[in-house]
């Protein structure tokens, strides 16, 4: 159990806060208010609000609590025990059902467990979604009839239903881990472009935080990894219809790419031969590769971040953004993606809510699993 409360109010903004304290009532602690760093009375003792008790209860109830500071916004508290996951599992379940969640971290050698209120989660827009899929499905096929196929429409419908496909299975894998793991989440988002291949991705919107450092893995690495499953048939069948003109293929490709072409054609084709599913599946792993990147908040990033803390997590992304803005000087691509990397991620990546237990077994085994399919994507230059 927790030992004795006492009710702390500032005597110059009027804060209210109630910590582990025996001292009695009227003593004063000098400087001690965190909003203005006024004077804290001691008001009353072993008393709080229905709502502060009830949190106190369920956490020290799943933890053993050395230590706590509570008010109506925030709720903090220095905790330890055995077993983290199993704790904290218990406890979100439990706080979940009054609206509340839990993070911990690790400070020092000390364990603190912060409570606040769930955020809001907003409904969706079913419209939007099905209006962008329908969107991307017509500029795919538009960009694939008037630049890549030579105004064949057959081509052009080939080329966007197979890159429809690898996209779709990939924000699905995101969507199912999402679910697996009780996080709240759009539909994907297709983003319709006018640019040479007539998109700019998909996306799902991550709408409450995600509980633990497995579902953090899982959901990184569910979407690249179901997107490479539905890619490599796609890219099998592509090659098998492509023509071979003795070439090689003018562009960097995917490794996989390359080691699927060789049984093919001996090779790899030149750009003109390549049937229209065997240039998406070419696209779609460009994309995974690229998502894959354990870089910030992208996918291989959330992996990257399950696997390694914080600052370690921060400095793997800078020195990943500066390697690929000198690779860029090579391959121009890689120039753009490092600038957007250093741009876009310049703060830590903020990790899942139990930050503090271990990665299970398995997705240890799923994270060396994206790593693989990272390696097997990554664009070997001709």
């Amino acid at each position: 159990m927790a030992g004795p409360k006492a009710k702390f109010e500032c005597t110059k903004c009027g804060n209210v806060s109630y910590r582990m304290s025996a001292r009695p009532t009227g003593d004063i602690e000098c400087g001690g208010c965190p909003k203005c760093g006024g004077d804290m009375k001691i008001t009353a003792t072993d008393e709080m609000p229905s709502n502060i008790a009830e949190v106190e209860r369920l956490v020290d109830k799943n933890f053993t609590v050395v230590d706590f500071d509570l008010d109506k916004d925030r709720m903090q508290f220095e905790v330890d025990t055995a077993d983290t996951k199993a704790s904290f599992r218990e406890l979100s379940r439990e706080l979940k059902r009054s609206g509340y969640l839990a993070a911990l971290r690790k400070r020092g050698e000390e364990y603190i467990l912060t409570v606040a209120r769930s955020p809001r989660v907003s409904g969706d827009n079913v419209l939007i979604n099905l209006g962008l899929i329908f969107a991307t499905i017509a500029t795919t096929f538009a960009a694939s009839y008037f630049f890549l196929s030579a105004g064949s429409a057959t081509d052009a419908a080939l080329f966007s239903g197979g890159l429809m496909i690898i996209l779709g299975a990939h924000e699905m894998g995101h969507k199912i881990a999402a679910w697996r793991n009780g996080v709240a989440s759009t539909l994907p988002y297709f983003i319709p472009a006018p640019t040479y291949l007539g998109t700019f991705g998909a996306f799902i919107k991550v709408k409450s935080p995600i509980p633990t450092k497995d579902a953090l893995v899982e959901m990184g690495a569910a979407g690249p990894l179901l997107g490479f499953i539905f890619a490599l048939p796609i890219t099998i069948i592509g090659l098998a219809l492509s023509r071979s003109t003795g070439g090689e293929f003018a562009i960097a490709s995917p490794l996989i790419f390359i080691l699927l072409g060789y049984p093919i054609f001996g090779g790899v084709p030149a750009t003109p031969s390549l049937h229209p599913l065997a240039f998406a599946g070419l696209i779609g792993m460009f994309v995974t590769w690229m998502n894959l990147i354990p870089a910030g908040q992208l996918d291989g990033g959330h992996v990257a971040r399950g696997m390694l803390n914080s600052q370690r997590h921060y400095s793997l992304t800078r020195m990943l953004g500066v390697t690929l803005i000198f690779l860029g000087l090579f391959m121009p691509a890689l120039l753009i993606w490092g600038i957007i990397i250093l741009f876009l991620f310049r703060g830590q990546h903020p990790g899942a809510l139990d930050d503090v237990s271990e990665l299970s077994q398995r997705q240890r085994y799923l994270a060396w699993a994206a790593v693989a399919v990272f390696i097997l994507c990554l664009p070997i230059p001709f």
